[in-house]
């Protein structure tokens, strides 16, 4: 009697036992539901978003209508046409060739048909009528706004619609809205080498200094980002349609800012992530120098240069390479805030270790006339970097303009000087 007990009583055991390692194994708790919000309120879109290949897919007379679109539908080519403000869309179930205003675009989930409802793409169609889309992964919330508010350099600026044609007045900005995945219609105008390769073709409409208006307007651009410098130009480029933004980045950190920006007005925050994760990743691999050598960064021709402080792009990357800016506590320039004044005294006092040399020109004769006056000039003479032949002309690929995402190459680029600075 007792063993049946026994045994009955370790199979009862076991039983209450046995489902507690069995959930805690296999099974997780289920997600919550996904909420689609415009404008901060909640969207009855008739049936529960979808999620296919990393993309939300909603039932596309509910999203339509709640952007105050019209849509048809036609069953015979499984088609669906929406249109609002001048925009047309058309989607057919199982492609992932959609249209927008005739323009083909790919679509990383294809719409599809789940009971009855047709699914088209969340962010695709919003993003299509000039929404705004973020994503809430703490909340499960998927929020469309009309309009977005982000903090650029300058400041807070509002965004009325999300721009399709964007032009860019700096060389950074291009190639960080390109490596988000967007496109310009206008650049900056180069007298280098363009990045990337696919926007060479892009027309050039100015400069961080000037803007070339009549290009501009043919363009019809609905966003341009632009140096605060342009302010003044802000009421002629409004006149065009465009709305103007104003943004900068002369430190590394302000470059990732930027990345950051951009990742939010293109609805990839995602991507900016990743490419900012990349570059600390970089930089973080190089190895120091065992100690910091004093360098001198000039920008210019001989006769016809300044000095590089740490608040300009040349002068960050300089410490971050591990080095030590001479001009550190010199004077600015007050049209180049970033530089400052050659002081020939303060240079000798300081004494270099090394010199790095920044010109548009041709390396070999810049760097071929900079050796000649600092060897007949008795007080550059004097210096240490002089004495020693220790001053190099960085690449104008990396340094002539702000290199904006191929900073981390940049910074190595001084690294592996200053590696070599006896």
């Amino acid at each position: 009697m007792f063993r049946k007990v026994f045994i009955h009583s370790l199979l009862v055991a076991a039983l209450a036992v046995a489902p507690a390692f069995t959930l805690g194994s296999h099974v997780t708790a289920a997600p919550a539901p996904l909420k689609v919000t415009l404008d901060g309120k909640t969207l009855s879109l008739g049936a529960a978003p979808q999620v296919k290949n990393g993309r939300t897919l909603v039932p596309y007379s509910g999203i339509i209508s709640a952007l105050g679109g019209k849509a048809a539908w036609d069953a015979k080519s499984h088609t669906v046409t929406a249109s609002s403000e001048g925009v047309n869309v058309k989607l057919t179930i199982g492609s992932a060739n959609a249209y927008v205003n005739g323009t083909l675009t790919k679509l990383d989930a294809a719409p599809v048909l789940v009971n009855g409802r047709t699914l088209v793409p969340l962010r695709f169609v919003s993003e299509a009528f000039g929404k705004f889309v973020q994503w809430n992964s703490a909340t499960q919330t998927i929020a469309i706004s009309r309009t977005l508010t982000v903090q650029t350099s300058t400041g807070s600026f509002t965004l009325k619609k999300k721009p399709k044609r964007i032009v860019t007045l700096s060389s950074s900005d291009t190639e960080i809205i390109y490596a988000l995945g967007g496109k310009v219609v206008g650049r900056q105008t180069s007298i280098s080498t363009v990045y990337p390769a696919e926007a060479k073709s892009v027309p050039e409409v100015g400069s961080s200094h000037s803007i070339q208006f009549e290009k501009l307007a043919t363009l019809k651009p609905d966003l341009v980002i632009a140096s605060p410098a342009l302010k003044t130009q802000q009421g002629t480029v409004e006149k065009l349609g465009a709305q103007m933004m104003f943004n900068s980045h002369n430190t590394y950190a302000e470059i990732q800012k930027s990345i950051r920006l951009y990742g939010q007005i293109l609805g990839n925050e995602t991507k900016a992530d990743a490419l900012i994760k990349k570059m600390n990743s970089q930089v973080s691999a190089l190895k120091k120098p065992a100690s910091q050598p004093k360098a001198l960064i000039v920008y210019g021709a001989p006769g016809s240069f300044v000095v590089a402080l740490p608040t300009s792009y040349p002068g960050n990357f300089l410490e971050l390479a591990g080095g030590k800016n001479v001009a550190a506590n010199f004077p600015k320039v007050d049209t180049m805030p970033q530089y400052a004044e050659l002081s020939l005294e303060r240079i000798i006092a300081a004494n270099p270790d090394v010199i790095l040399l920044i010109t548009h020109g041709d390396a070999n004769q810049v760097k071929s006339s900079f050796k000649k006056q600092f060897e007949t000039n008795p007080a550059w003479k004097s210096l240490n970097a002089v004495k020693k032949d220790q001053f190099e002309v960085l690449p104008s690929e990396l340094f002539a303009a702000n290199p904006g995402l191929r900073a981390p190459s940049a910074i190595a680029k001084i690294n592996q000087i200053l590696l070599q600075v006896k």
